[in-house]
């Protein structure tokens, strides 16, 4: 994709979950975003449109040693460079529980139409997921390309709900 697609491609990406959201989400309810890392879809767009309707936006935090994430309600503006070529939370903000977190939005390399996903192969969104809440809806964030017929799952993979492209929305449940 050229810059000028992938940026109309990731508009139009989130446009799509900013409708999911207000469907399904309340003020006050958080959303888990991630900030994005080379061409992935940026999700400053719903960001915006999260806190205006007053949703609580909190991103991810590897922590050494561990797989699970932590996620943090802090402004995307104070994200700053960390390892992996990530933008991360600073350790000393409060953490949000992942038990509090409604929906999480979810990179990855690749997707499949049953909810599979190959993320950058450390697991830590396989690991977080699964101790998040069972209700906690579940999305990726793609470009239609990132979608292939089928993705091998392990054990410890966690299903996405929902996958959405530039496209469509592919419900998976």
């Amino acid at each position: 994709m050229t810059d000028g697609e992938r940026v109309a491609a990731s508009a139009a990406i989130c446009d799509a979950a900013n409708a999911l959201l207000a469907a399904r989400l309340s003020a006050g309810e958080v959303v888990a975003l991630y900030s994005a890392k080379g061409s992935e879809v940026d999700t400053a767009r719903i960001d915006a449109f999260a806190r205006a309707r007053g949703l609580v936006v909190a991103y991810p935090r590897v922590i050494a040693n561990q797989r699970q994430l932590a996620f943090h309600a802090v402004p995307l503006d104070e994200l700053a460079p960390s390892r992996f070529g990530l933008r991360e939370p600073n350790a000393d903000v409060p953490v949000v529980a992942l038990t509090d977190i409604a929906a999480f939005m979810v990179p990855g390399l690749a997707f499949d139409r049953s909810g599979g996903r190959i993320g950058w192969g450390r697991g830590h969104y396989d690991a977080t997921l699964a101790v998040a809440s069972p209700r906690a809806l579940r999305v990726g964030l793609a470009y239609e390309f990132q979608l292939i017929e089928h993705v091998a799952c392990e054990a410890h993979d966690v299903a996405l709900h929902i996958i959405i492209t530039e496209v469509s929305t592919h419900m998976v449940v």
